[in-house]
């Protein structure tokens, strides 16, 4: 145990809330060291999903004195090489940042530690990695592998960073060697002519509690003002103005003492930064060129806190939280580390000291709402979400393991009885209940916005019934529970989608339509009641383990496939389907789906033309098949000027070839 009174009490709570109390303290606290470093990266990363965490903890036999590596694209922790292609498609830009993580469950910064730690990066980054290494590693080097791969670097913004955390618990003295031996690696990186910049950061147990109360939003930041203006009183508003101040005394809010933007900040914020689109470039202009027209041009920032005061010009704010301005601030911060002067740029600064969630999310929405947002961000923000949040704390009040929908991040941070597995965010609930609910766990490992994206007429339709995403959240929760409790199959940790697809089958047969509500709440309750028995669901999801692990035997000795493609691959669920419904009656378990021509989809139009008739017709945009529709069955349609726009329609059945059809098309607002 180490002598950090706060730590420990940090980390003990870590290990509850993460179910980690039967692993070895050092290998815990690593997993504790890693997840506080990087959510200062990434705050939303983390969340019930372990698979992340998994991958970037890599301690143990051949870990090449390497316990954590992270590798970042675009601002986002990535796990994959689907995810890297998901991220760069949309931008076609690429920065890129490895990090590397060294901690020991002790007080000595130690040389030999330190050395080794060093030697691990340099064969890490090295083109032909010549050390021992585990399987972790190995995968982590072949994602690098392919982000300097000639493809890749066509997209590079710069070359890449290196960031790299050395971690004790001790206090951190400056000691000259460990100083010398860590300039030394840095020398011979940028030497390799790769990487643009290389960062050694000496952990102590001061900096990583000041890392913690960071990522928890809890800290305190000081800004020198030019001056500042009392707003008006409004109910339940503790204290508003408005302050002006330059650029450079604002930077000091957003940054943390290693140089990181704090991303904690903008957690209320309805999107993430950008990057460098038109705006975000003319805003980076003005600063550089016109730095006295900022605040002429630019709306300045919206700041939500829970107190602030104002003394000889200085104000000090207590757990800020940046609600509008986020373009703007990280642009302030991209144009700091690029040195520009920051002195003579003005920005306005509203800031509002409120504890009622009621305002904070009227100052969101209001501070948000004349901005250019991507729909997906939005997502979350959408009725059908905030029901979905109520359904989930009003039925789950009698089970025995409760789990939250935190629809936006860090919603229950507040409440300590709340652990971080029992929180489903977004991107679970989404990725899960396409794997489990519609079938396409193949898909599921694509990052949440494509999939939201791909989905929006097919998933969280209000209309649809809440009880299917309830139970794909549950089941979810069921299943990291195994995992982490009853080392439960622990190399299917993987395929967790296709696990909770298998034992969906399993236990209630064929899935009917989720737009057909009596049809999903049945087959979901038979799912719910499986749920609630510990000793039930154990005992499914070890005949779904067995089936699957066959399934791999017909697929690899059978089939002669690749045991590599499977967690991606349509085929490999087929076959999965198929040995599943193999191990019950057909006739007891499956339900009747009968078509679903009452409920309204919406879409867009993707094109408009004419059969060989002259009649007019075109394709409604839907996944995986575009819709056709046709004059015929829509008589009242005007074809003109179609494309591009939204529409209603139901679906029917082309009695020529039984392919869906879109009927009663309309056009709609959204």
């Amino acid at each position: 145990m180490i002598n950090e009174p706060i730590i420990n009490a940090r980390f003990k709570k870590f290990r509850e809330n993460y179910g980690l109390t039967n692993i070895v303290d050092g290998e815990a606290f690593e997993r504790y060291v890693n997840l506080s470093l990087l959510t200062t990266h990434q705050p939303d990363a983390f969340s019930a999903d372990s698979e992340l965490l998994d991958k970037i903890c890599v301690g143990g036999t051949g870990d090449t004195g390497l316990d954590g590596i992270a590798i970042k694209v675009n601002g986002l922790l990535i796990k994959d090489i689907d995810e890297i292609n998901d991220i760069i498609h949309r931008v076609r830009k690429a920065t890129i940042e490895f990090i590397f993580i060294q901690s020991k469950y002790k007080p000595n910064f130690d040389a030999g530690e330190l050395n080794n730690f060093i030697a691990g990066v340099r064969n890490f980054l090295s083109n032909v990695p010549s050390l021992p290494m585990n399987e972790k590693v190995s995968e982590w080097i072949k994602i690098k592998d392919f982000l300097l791969s000639d493809d890749i670097v066509f997209h590079w913004e710069d070359n890449p960073t290196v960031r790299m955390y050395y971690v004790a618990m001790g206090k951190w003295r400056g000691n000259q060697h460990h100083m010398a031996l860590a300039q030394t690696a840095k020398d011979d990186i940028i030497r390799l002519n790769t990487f643009e910049s290389v960062d050694m950061h000496f952990v102590d147990s001061e900096y990583l509690k000041n890392i913690i109360d960071s990522n928890e939003n809890k800290f305190t930041a000081i800004v020198e003002t030019i001056g500042s203006m009392e707003l008006t009183p409004v109910f339940k508003v503790e204290n508003s103005c408005i302050a002006l101040c330059n650029a450079d005394e604002f930077s000091k809010l957003l940054t943390t003492p290693e140089g990181v933007i704090r991303k904690s900040l903008f957690d209320d914020n309805v999107r993430d930064f950008q990057g460098e689109n038109t705006v975000n470039s003319e805003i980076l202009e003005t600063i550089q060129n016109e730095p006295s027209k900022f605040i002429l041009l630019n709306n300045g920032i919206t700041i939500v806190c829970d107190d602030f005061s104002s003394n000889n010009r200085k104000l000090k704010i207590v757990n800020p939280q940046i609600v509008n301005g986020c373009q703007t601030s990280h642009v302030i911060f991209a144009a700091k580390q690029k040195g520009y002067d920051l002195s003579k740029v003005p920005i306005s600064v509203k800031i509002i000291s409120t504890s009622d969630d009621e305002i904070s999310n009227s100052i969101v929405r209001g501070t948000n709402r004349q901005n250019i947002v991507y729909e997906e961000a939005f997502e979350a923000t959408k009725t059908f979400h905030k029901e979905l949040e109520s359904f989930f704390n009003s039925y789950v009040h009698d089970f025995q393991d409760k789990i939250y929908y935190e629809r936006r991040s860090r919603q229950y941070s507040h409440n300590p009885t709340i652990k971080q597995v029992q929180k489903i965010n977004i991107r679970i609930l989404t990725q899960y209940f396409i794997g489990m609910f519609l079938n396409k766990p193949h898909i599921t490992h694509r990052h949440e916005s494509y999939l939201i994206k791909e989905f929006q007429n097919i998933i969280f339709q209000d209309n649809q019934s809440r009880l299917p995403y309830f139970t794909a959240a549950y089941s979810f929760y069921k299943l990291e529970k195994l995992f982490r409790e009853d080392s439960y199959f622990p190399e299917l940790r993987a395929y967790k989608s296709q696990l909770l697809m298998a034992f969906r089958e399993l236990v209630a047969g064929k899935c009917p339509s989720i737009n057909t509500e009596k049809l999903i709440d049945d087959h979901s309750q038979k799912i719910i009641t499986i749920l609630k028995d510990d000793t039930k669901t154990k005992e499914e999801f070890n005949k779904v383990g067995r089936i699957f692990k066959s399934t791999m035997l017909i697929w690899t000795e059978k089939m002669g496939k690749s045991r590599y493609a499977i967690k991606d691959v349509e085929d490999f669920t087929n076959l999965l389907l198929s040995e599943i419904r193999k191990s019950f009656s057909e006739k007891e378990k499956e339900s009747d789906p009968k078509v679903d021509e009452e409920f309204i989809y919406k879409g867009i139009v993707m094109k408009t033309m004419v059969d060989r008739f002259g009649n007019p017709c075109g394709f409604i945009k839907r996944y995986p098949d575009n819709i056709f529709f046709h004059y015929q069955q829509n008589k009242n349609l005007k074809f003109s000027k179609l494309e591009g726009k939204w529409v209603s329609y139901r679906l029917s059945k082309n009695i020529k070839n039984n392919m869906p059809l879109a009927i009663d098309v309309e056009n709609v607002n959204v």
